[in-house]
């Protein structure tokens, strides 16, 4: 007989990939998430997962039957909602892709002031230098810095921000002055790695001055925080990461450099109360903070508006 726990143990075998990261998120062993997927897999006669080195990946059969199983769960999750009259409990793990900048040096701090409000959520927070799919299931809202041009995907413009020359104290005395844009031909720069741009949106360091100097360049935006605070030259910094940080000063204040997150889901999935939670509250957190996410300090009583 068809066991609706069955395919809550296929989602979370799927979405973790690992049968001991599962079994976490399902607060029970390994072994009872095998016996659930055996016995799907039993019903329907068919193999779902393959066991590779690096995890479980999907059968032919498996990918045909997520859709149907995230359905499922939709379904259940609107039943509780309505079943509730608007008390549901707000409960289960949202995966949250972001770029490692707003990911690590923002979102982070603020996801634990929504757990707290909900203490049966859990958050899964893909913060990397690369896109993450949403169409592919990496994650389940994902924050980029393009519109997804994907269909059955809902999209909206979460925020702009922006984003300055920063430098420590340190490496300015040590240098020549930097009164206007050319006089940053000869100082370091720190880069991104050209070729492995996962978006052109990044690609500003060029257009900063005629001859850029760029001897150190990296992938992570963290990683040029660092090298920054080490010293080590001049970083291109979104305002949100460095704001309260007072080690680092600001270098030509009029250059700014603007760009903008989108935030999307797959169309379904915002008919689920837990993932409605999740981006009502990244939206609403990045309204709020629109005076550091766009360097307005003036704009700062909005914080707590």
């Amino acid at each position: 007989m068809f066991d609706w726990n069955d395919v809550r143990f296929f989602l979370a075998l799927q979405r973790s990939g690992k049968l001991l990261s599962a079994a976490r998120q399902m607060g029970t062993t390994h072994a009872t998430v095998a016996r659930h997927i055996a016995a799907l897999e039993r019903v329907l006669g068919q193999p779902l997962f393959i066991q590779q080195a690096d995890g479980y990946m999907l059968t032919a059969a498996g990918r045909q039957l997520l859709p149907l199983a995230e359905s499922l769960e939709n379904t259940a999750s609107q039943m509780l909602d309505s079943g509730s009259r608007g008390h549901a409990e707000v409960s289960g793990v949202v995966r949250l892709g972001a770029p490692e900048g707003l990911g690590a040096l923002f979102l982070a701090r603020h996801m634990p002031a929504l757990m707290a409000q909900y203490p049966g959520l859990e958050i899964d927070l893909v913060a990397v230098p690369r896109f993450v799919s949403i169409t592919s299931r990496e994650v389940d809202i994902a924050i980029a810095l393009e519109r997804p041009q994907a269909n059955m995907v809902v999209t909206r413009k979460l925020t702009d921000y922006c984003l300055g020359l920063y430098a420590t104290p340190a490496y300015l005395a040590g240098h020549a002055p930097i009164r206007e844009r050319e006089d940053l031909n000869g100082h370091a720069i720190l880069a991104y790695v050209d070729d492995l741009l996962f978006t052109r949106e990044l690609m500003y360091h060029h257009g900063l001055c005629r001859h850029p100097s760029m001897p150190l360049r990296s992938t992570s935006v963290v990683a040029q925080k660092e090298a920054a605070l080490a010293d080590g030259g001049i970083a291109v910094l979104p305002y949100y990461t460095i704001y309260d940080d007072p080690r680092l000063a600001q270098i030509l204040p009029e250059l700014r450099i603007v760009r903008s997150y989108w935030i999307s889901a797959r169309s379904n999935i915002r008919r689920t109360l837990r993932y409605r939670v999740v981006w009502d509250y990244v939206v609403d957190l990045c309204q709020r903070m629109q005076w550091l996410l766009l360097h307005k300090p003036q704009d700062r009583s909005i914080e707590t508006a």
